[in-house]
């Protein structure tokens, strides 16, 4: 497991502290062997608590890397008593002796070993603490797994293990320590194992390789596979050596032990130190810069060159990289000039347009000024002819000489109503846009509107009526343009009207908007005008033309209403009448 974690990522911290974890439980099994079949056992006891030592050291700083968890006491201080203890071993303050009597091994330790087994249970159980404490803060699923069997895992060997030698010592049975121990924590560390390697699997409990760089890494540490085992053949020829030679065994194994991970140490940091460098200048740095280029590149910074010289790969890539900046600094440039020229283009479009509104807006001044010219010309004759109709004495004429008059007074009327029209409309299109804001009483309003329809109405034999429905009939907007709206909509209803007829006007206010329904029985509208009556100068056809307008009356009510961010709307049924609703929101909002 210890070689696979480094396998993966070499250059991950939690796979060298996983794996270091790995090397120090199986060379203290080992170990634990060689207390029992070799003839030195004190030797191999104090090599085995080498380890020992270093096992609760390295896995609190394991579960705190793993974890991201911060640790209540600094990393550096926890190495250091760590070396502290491992100073000791030699002494008789950690361990004195380790007798063989009666087929059985009593340990016999210094004052030391008390306080080394109290900090070995509390790196364990503080471990495991910040591990639940992960557990719980973990709020993805696959970390919340992950977790788990870490502790699982861990939990059986650090449990077997305090356990085993806190209640044996301390019920005087030196001898079951070291056979429990012995015995259980390889079988724990099994079991442990399983837990990590199901956890590899499943939940990606090691980090991979992701980068080049890592990739690189990984490279290295298979040279140091190979380095660190030539090393250790060199060192099992030297062992045999020095045992043929008539050396120790037990001496030769273990200071050759002690050599391998010197040396091996060396070789690591030498290897780290040449080889990482190498990686970085040739490799590392060179794709460091192409990356960087091709970010300038990007952000349209075209004139970086990166250029390597050689004929590997990479060399080749740089050279590449500028050949192509060098085109995407051709096509930029090609892209400005088309842009400058687009915009030259686009500005002499809208100077043109500029000139064409100018002279647009002086032919609709000059369009107005002629219809104010044309509405007074036609207004003040008129003006005489109605005025004179009203001094003609009907008793002296004739009755076909009275439908005659009665006719030309029609027509007259008519003529004054489609000069108001265009009248109106001709300001529509200045005075429309700024509305004079007021807040009054519609209701009062239209009732004032229609007093002076009911006259007209009277003569048609038509009656108008109003109703209101609701107590608040108060609302912001333009009085004067409403006014107008409703004129022209009660003026319709009554010119659209037949005798003996009724026009009914409603006002229902709600609690943001109110609602007018003006509602006659006259000869309504067709189905394919209803829906063009509110375009300018649409006429709907009738039977009876003089009561057509030219038009305007209705776009303009609706250009009103819309600017009160209303809306009207209308249903009509052609010979049965005509409803035309106006919906007004009570407080004006500018947009």
């Amino acid at each position: 497991m210890g070689l696979y974690s480094l396998k993966i990522n070499y250059k991950s911290r939690v796979n060298i502290l996983f794996s270091i974890l790995a090397f120090f439980s199986s060379a203290i099994m080992i170990t634990n062997i060689l207390i029992i079949i070799r003839e030195y056992h004190l030797l191999w006891e104090k090599f085995n608590l080498f380890f020992v030592i270093w096992v609760p050291t390295f896995y609190i700083i394991w579960v705190s890397e793993i974890t991201s968890k911060k640790l209540i006491i600094k990393k550096w201080i926890i190495v250091l008593i760590s070396i502290f203890f491992s100073f000791s071993i030699p002494t008789n303050l950690f361990i004195k002796d380790l007798i063989f009597i009666d087929g059985k091994f009593s340990e016999i330790f210094g004052p030391l070993f008390d306080v080394f087994f109290l900090y070995y249970s509390f790196c364990f159980i503080y471990g495991l603490i910040i591990l639940i404490r992960s557990y719980k803060s973990s709020i993805n699923k696959l970390d919340k797994n992950r977790t788990l069997y870490i502790f699982t895992g861990t939990l059986i060997p650090i449990t077997t293990s305090i356990l085993t030698n806190f209640i044996l010592r301390y019920s005087q049975k030196y001898d079951e320590v070291l056979r429990g121990n012995i015995l259980v924590f390889p079988l724990s560390n099994i079991i442990m194992m399983c837990f990590f390697g199901y956890s590899v699997i499943k939940y990606n409990f090691l980090k991979e390789d992701i980068t080049v760089k890592e990739h690189l890494d990984s490279l290295r540490i298979k040279i140091i596979y190979v380095l660190a085992f030539l090393a250790l053949l060199v060192g099992a020829g030297y062992v045999f050596l020095m045992n043929f030679f008539g050396y120790n065994i037990d001496y030769a194994i273990i200071r050759t032990s002690i050599i391998l991970m010197i040396v091996i140490t060396l070789v690591v940091v030498s290897i780290n130190y040449f080889l990482g460098r190498y990686i970085k200048n040739k490799i590392i740095a060179p794709i460091e810069k192409i990356s960087g280029h091709a970010v300038e590149v990007g952000k349209g910074n075209f004139n970086q060159k990166v250029g390597f010289e050689g004929e590997d790969e990479i060399a080749i890539l740089s050279r590449q990289m500028d050949e192509m900046t060098e085109k995407l600094k051709k096509t930029s440039q090609i892209r400005e000039n088309f842009n400058k020229a687009l915009q030259i283009e686009v500005q002499n479009k809208t100077e043109k347009l500029q000139d064409a509104y100018n002279k647009l807006k002086e032919s609709d001044k000059a369009k107005k000024d002629f219809i104010d010219a044309i509405a007074h010309e036609i207004y003040n004759p008129l003006a005489v002819i109605s005025l004179s109709d009203e001094f003609i004495n009907w008793e002296t004429i004739t009755p076909e000489n009275k439908k005659m008059i009665k006719s030309i007074h029609r027509n007259v009327k008519r003529l004054i109503s489609l000069v108001k029209e265009i009248e109106d409309f001709n300001l529509s299109g200045l005075e429309s846009q700024k509305l004079n804001i007021e807040r009054f009483d519609i209701n009062e309003l239209i009732n004032l509107i229609s007093q002076d329809f009911i006259i007209l109405g009277d003569n048609k034999k038509i009656k108008i009526s109003t109703k209101a429905i609701g107590q608040d009939f108060y609302l912001e907007g333009d009085k004067e343009k409403l006014t107008k709206v409703f004129i022209n909509l009660i003026e319709n209803a009554l010119n659209f009207s037949n005798e003996m007829s009724n026009i009914n006007i409603e006002i229902e206010e709600s609690k943001e908007k109110i609602k007018v329904n003006i509602k006659d029985n006259g000869i309504g509208i067709r189905k394919e005008d209803i829906g063009n009556i509110f375009d300018k100068f649409y006429r709907a056809k009738v039977d009876d033309e003089l009561r057509q307008g030219i038009g305007l009356g209705l776009p303009t009510s609706l250009e009103i209403v819309t600017k009160h961010d209303g809306l009207i709307k209308v249903e009509s049924e052609y010979g049965k009448g005509s409803t035309f609703t106006v919906i007004l929101p009570k407080r004006h909002v500018i947009l």
